[in-house]
């Protein structure tokens, strides 16, 4: 895949720190044993868990750094029942992120670039939004611009999906999710956009045929998306894991991305 078909346009990407492998065995994620060729059970009575929402908001209010920059106060309520839907799912994922890297969101406002706001000057203009890291940083951060949270419904779970890759993994975690997706997907860049992809069809209902036009790997993952792939019911399982396994009972082999 060219670099340019990223959020960046030289190809870089996020300097991230992945989460603790101490965090990770206390909070396990189940999904991971379906890359790992394992059995995940489903619970046929599955609920989801009670104290979600609330422990995601307690998340979202008192660990997320969250900057409006002027944005109206309905689009600011929207952005952080977005964030708590994605979360209250899993209370592990929930507990990752408590213990994860602080992170910050801003929502940019029109007109300006987000390399005002210290982001990478090689930001493609056409990035809608960014999850970013650096050492350097006290804060991973996330950029959402005001003007394209509208017209881009997917665009919170998205970037948010980016930072709990980066944030809430162990490195054993995500190198076995690019060891499971580089054989279909060449890049480790291409790897981190269809994982953010496969997220927001969890969340979002349906796909614009505009998105579906959408160049490089984002149009790709978007039309290649199935019920029937290993890698959906990993992500499903990973915000979802009350819920019926993608794809139905039927055996599946780690080959089956469409």
């Amino acid at each position: 895949m060219a670099p340019e078909r990223y959020e960046t346009l030289d190809g870089s990407t996020p300097d991230v720190t992945p989460l603790a492998a101490e965090v990770g065995l206390k909070q396990p994620l189940s999904a991971f044993t379906l890359l790992e060729g394992g059995d995940v059970f489903e619970s046929r009575a599955g609920r989801p868990p009670a104290e979600g929402p609330a422990r995601a908001r307690a998340y979202v209010s008192a660990k997320l750094e969250l900057k409006p920059y002027g944005a109206p106060a309905a689009q600011v309520k929207r952005v952080q029942e977005e964030l708590i839907r994605q979360l209250s799912g899993n209370l592990q994922l929930i507990a990752r992120m408590e213990a994860a890297r602080p992170l910050t969101l801003e929502l940019i406002p029109p007109g300006h670039t987000l390399a005002k706001y210290g982001y990478p000057r090689a930001v493609s203009p056409q990035a809608a939004g960014l999850f970013w890291d650096h050492p350097d940083w006290p804060r991973a951060r996330i950029a959402l611009r005001q003007d394209r949270l509208e017209s881009e419904q997917y665009l919170v779970f998205h970037e948010m999906a980016h930072a709990i890759q980066g944030l809430a993994f162990t490195q054993k975690e995500s190198e076995l999710i690019y060891r499971t997706m580089l054989r279909t997907y060449r890049s480790r860049a291409a790897v981190d956009e269809v994982f953010a992809i496969y997220s927001e069809r969890e969340f979002v209902t349906g796909v614009s045929a505009h998105d579906l036009r959408a160049p490089g790997v984002y149009g790709m993952a978007r039309q290649r998306w199935n019920e029937e792939h290993l890698f959906t019911r990993f992500v499903r399982n990973l915000y979802f894991p009350y819920k019926p396994l993608a794809g139905g009972t039927a055996g599946m082999t780690p080959s089956s991305f469409g």
